[in-house]
Formats: structure tokens, sequence, C-alpha cells
């Protein structure tokens, strides 16, 4: 946004854990990771025959979560200094966030280094995560309603079902800003309401296909041995690249590429066995036909998996968080 269209600008200081908005929304992180973690262990327990081991692993989980949700509580309080700074800027088109804190930018590219040199894509994810979401320009047409909180200046854009950005203002910008914000929310936060379609429906069901794309690969995993860790993997990235960013596609068929190549190696694979005789056999010939059955199965759900990713990177599937900032 240039400055000849910006209606308003300024940048700000706010708190962070003595924020009831900052505080109330990382608590809901944690409880949607809560649930994504069991989502897809699921999976997981399930296909690999070990589901009496699932409510004990959910508790593990459940009390991890909790200490992770206190730690970011106290690298709020110490690393940040209960402070974070961002720039803001409301135009005639919409808003643009930015964070200028430097701080954060810092441990968001040392977050993907990190995980990128040590091999962990967990780690790297959420780096990559943080760099994307440093800037934020989100259209007023993708805003369904504003919630004002006049003690702590900040107002709550929101879609059909959630906060999309806070805007977090000083108390001299603050009338401006909601006078703004109310003008052109209600230009047309009602149509919008009344036209817009929720993109949860349409998401739920992508997830849905892409945990029964990824079941038989956890069963494939004892037919021709490989790491669980792989499709594990691909679950967390296609899941990521349906909610979060595309550019987790590029994981995601990094990984599925692999497995072919391994199930090819291990089926053609030269082997012997000794009886009265030495026999040599390839590792196709000992398959049952539930196992090839299975082979089909983890095929046809690769094939799914690529095609996603394919449009993902195309731009013909658009993640959630993706489409609640463009309005679609």
């Amino acid at each position: 946004m240039t400055a000849k269209t910006a209606l308003l600008t300024w940048e700000i200081k706010f708190p962070l854990l003595t924020n009831p908005h900052i505080v109330m929304a990382w608590g809901k992180a944690m409880c949607v990771v809560c649930f994504v973690i069991m989502l897809i262990l699921s999976p997981v327990f399930i296909a690999t025959g070990e589901i009496e081991s699932l409510p004990m692993m959910a508790l593990i989980f459940l009390a991890v979560i909790f200490g992770i949700t206190l730690a970011g509580f106290l690298v709020m309080l110490i690393t940040f200094g209960n402070h974070s700074n961002a720039r803001f800027v409301l135009s005639e088109k919409g808003i643009s966030y930015e964070s200028i804190d430097n701080r954060a930018r810092i441990i968001a590219r040392m977050a993907l280094l990190a995980g990128g040199l040590a091999g962990n894509p967990s780690l790297a994810g959420a780096g990559l995560l943080s760099v994307s979401k440093e800037r934020v320009n989100l259209d007023w047409k993708a805003v369904f309603e504003a919630r004002y909180d006049d003690k702590y200046h900040t107002i709550r854009l929101r879609n059909h079902y959630r906060d999309v950005l806070h805007l977090y203002c000083t108390p001299e910008i603050y009338p401006a800003a909601r006078d703004l914000a109310m003008e052109k929310v209600g230009q047309h936060g009602e149509q919008n309401l009344a036209e817009g379609r929720s993109p949860l429906p349409g998401a739920l069901f992508a997830t849905l296909l892409v945990i029964v794309a990824c079941m038989p690969l956890y069963a494939l995993v004892e037919i021709v041995k490989f790491h669980l860790m792989i499709p594990l993997l691909i679950m967390l990235f296609s899941l990521a690249m349906i909610w979060m960013i595309p550019l987790f596609a590029w994981v995601v068929l990094l990984l599925v590429a692999y497995i072919p190549i391994h199930l090819a190696w291990a089926l053609f694979e030269s082997r012997t066995i000794k009886l009265a005789n030495i026999y040599s056999f390839r590792g196709y010939e000992f398959l049952d036909a539930g196992e090839w059955i299975v082979i089909g199965c983890a095929m046809a759900g690769l094939i799914y998996l690529c095609w996603i990713s394919v449009r993902s990177l195309k731009g013909r599937y658009v993640p959630v968080l993706m489409r609640d900032q463009q309005g679609m």
C-alpha cells in the first residue's frame, strides 16, 4: 500500500501476556495443536494395531501441550519483554499488518535455519510459518464482522468463523480506526455473511481425504520396511498444506516420491532363503493378496496427495488461512 492510498497508518508496541486477546488466541492455538496432534497420531495407532495405547498417549500429549502453553507465556514475558512491535496501515482496499519486531524476525529465521540444518521438519515448518506471517494483507471484502474492545483499544476483524486479524491501536488512533472499520465493514459485511460460504466444510473434507490417503502408508511400513516417520511427515505436511500455506506441498511431493522408489527396490530386491537348498527370490513373490491390496491402496493415496499438492502449488487449491486473507 502506498502513502497515497493509506487512510490511517500507525506503529504500536502492544502488550502480550497482559493482553487478554493475545492470551486467548494463544490458548485457542494450543487447543488446536492438541487436536491436530491426536488427529495425526490416531491413524498411526489404528493402522499399527495399537489403538489401546491411544488414551495414554492422548494424556501425555495433553500434558506436553500444557507445558508448551506455559513455555509460550514465559517466552512472551522474558524473551519479548511482554511487548511486540507492529505497523498497521488502513486503506480504501484493505488492511496491512507488518511485524517490525527484530527479535521476532531473528527467532523465526533461526528456527527455519536450525530446522533445516538439523533435519527437523517441524522446527523448520514453524520457522517458515512465522516468516510467512510477518506481513499480512487483508482485503476489506474478507472481513464479515468487526468487534470493538474500547478498554484495550483493539479491533477484532472476523470472517464466518474466526478472527482473521487483530488491530492493536494506540489510544489516539483508536477512535479513527474504529470509525473507519465500521464504515468499511458496514458496506459489505452483512452481504458477505448472507452470501459467503465458509471454507471449513471443504477443508474438513480435504482433511478426511488426506487421512484416508495416508492410512495405507502406515500399513505399508510393515510390508516394505521403511521408517514410520515417512508417512507421519507426509500426513503432517499435507494437513499443513490444506490449512496453512501451499509451500508445504513441495515437502509432500518430495516425501511421496521416495515411497515408490523404496517400494520398487523392496519388491525387486533379490533375497535368499536356506532350507534343504538355497533358494533365491524377489520380494514381490512372497506377497499375499492382502498385501497387494494394501500396496494398491497406498499408490492410490499417493496419487491423490500428488494431485492436491500440484493443485496447491498452481493456486487452484488455496489453504484455509490464505482464503481468509483474500476473502475467498
